[in-house]
């Protein structure tokens, strides 16, 4: 190591330079060197300046030796004092520059917490005492400009409010989404109070939408796609239009129920009430209406199964008779002749519900004691008859030769149609 006043080499021990004698164990601390420096140097220029006005009072005489003693200390003692001045303004100028940073970066730190709070006029004001202070300072100017940017897109937002409050919906959805455009690629914590009341708008926006189309819906489709949207919209007042949808749900289901109830459209009008009860599960209009027409539904069914079993034997009765018992006599007369023989002529309907063709009749003849004397076969004319039609027929019964006799059709044969 070397002393630094002298450059001679010393040892790491030594407190004192050997060659001139300075002290050297401040060396390890370059400051508190320095301080002890300046310390010695005033010490010694005090004391010349003592040494000298002394030797001046008693030694007035000797000139030559005065002006050669002030000349030595001069010589090294303005250099020291021109150091000392420097170092002074130095750092004078160093602690006026500190101060200024100091109060630029306060401003900035105030400035910053106005912008978030949304008070931007305030801290743009701020921000232009702290650009003036230092103009050169770059984080200052993008901060200014961040805030001025805030504070039109803010202004922005305000106006599309003031719009809403208006009930101008178009222009309102023209100034959001200027807005939404403007704030997009902006995630600076400056711009999150504006997003958020932009959000708020635009749930307002659709909410006053919906509340002013819903008394032009009329189909539950449309109130359904309605309800769509209204649940992707969040707060209170989303909240009471979705329930003014679905109690228009309600009404109009109810209404469309009870309109095919009265038709006995049962199944489509279970549909409707299934539909709604989605959208209102616990609704007890809906869940009284749906018991009433499971009710009617059940009631109707029973009824039905009767009439048709009903029908059934009606339809096995009239087919049974169809089979057997189409053929009734309206009118019967004989007459017996001058040769014994007895003519007969009847009158038929046809008592089926169907139409007969190609009838065929047996007839019987009994005496007057119940003995049969004769029988005959008659093609009944015409041979095509409608239901409830009339026909006849006229036959002979040779060799008779009996009074009092009775006609009986046996039996008849045809065929349905």
């Amino acid at each position: 190591m070397y002393c630094h006043h002298c450059g001679k080499k010393r040892t790491d021990d030594a407190i004192y330079c050997s060659q001139c004698g300075r002290l050297l164990a401040a060396d390890e601390d370059p400051a508190a060197a320095l301080d002890a420096e300046r310390a010695e140097v005033l010490s010694e220029t005090a004391a010349s300046i003592e040494k000298e006005l002394a030797g001046e009072q008693s030694n007035r005489p000797n000139a030559a030796l005065r002006r050669s003693a002030g000349s030595s200390v001069w010589a090294w003692l303005v250099p020291v004092l021109l150091a000392l001045v420097t170092t002074g303004s130095v750092f004078s100028y160093y602690i006026y520059e500190t101060g200024i940073n100091e109060r630029v970066i306060k401003l900035q730190a105030e400035a910053k917490a106005l912008a978030l709070a949304g008070k931007y006029a305030e801290a743009q004001a701020l921000l232009k005492e702290a650009a003036d202070a230092r103009p050169g300072f770059a984080a200052v100017q993008k901060d200014a400009e961040i805030t001025a940017l805030a504070d039109e897109l803010s202004r922005s937002v305000k106006a599309a409010g003031k719009l809403l409050e208006e009930q101008k919906l178009t222009e309102a959805e023209q100034a959001l989404e200027q807005a939404r455009k403007g704030l997009k690629g902006h995630a600076e914590p400056i711009y999150a109070m504006m997003k958020e009341q932009l959000g708020v708008y635009t749930e307002q926006l659709g909410v006053m939408r919906l509340t002013a189309e819903l008394a032009d819906l009329s189909t539950i489709d449309e109130l359904e796609s309605k309800l769509n949207v209204a649940n992707h919209l969040d707060g209170e007042e989303a909240a009471a239009v979705r329930e003014q949808i679905i109690a228009k749900i309600v009404d109009i289901s109810c209404n469309e129920a009870e309109a095919l109830l009265k038709k006995k459209n049962y199944t489509d009008a279970l549909s409707v009430t299934d539909r709604a009860l989605a959208f209102a599960k616990d609704n007890e209009r809906l869940l009284s209406l749906e018991k009433r027409i499971n009710q009617a539904q059940a009631e109707y069914e029973k009824t039905e199964q009767q009439r048709l079993e009903q029908a059934m034997q009606q339809a096995a009765a009239e087919d049974l008779k169809n089979q057997t018992a189409a053929v009734e006599v309206v009118h019967m007369e004989s007459t017996l002749d001058e040769f014994g023989d007895l003519n007969v002529t009847a009158e038929l309907k046809n008592a089926a519900t169907r139409p007969i063709y190609s009838i065929t009749v047996k007839f019987i003849v009994y005496d007057a004691e119940g003995k049969e004397v004769g029988s005959g076969t008659a093609e009944a004319a015409p041979d095509y008859v409608e239901p409830g039609g009339k026909m006849s027929f006229t036959g002979t019964v040779y060799g008779v030769n009996a009074e009092n006799t009775t006609v009986v059709v046996d039996h008849a044969t045809w065929y349905l149609d």
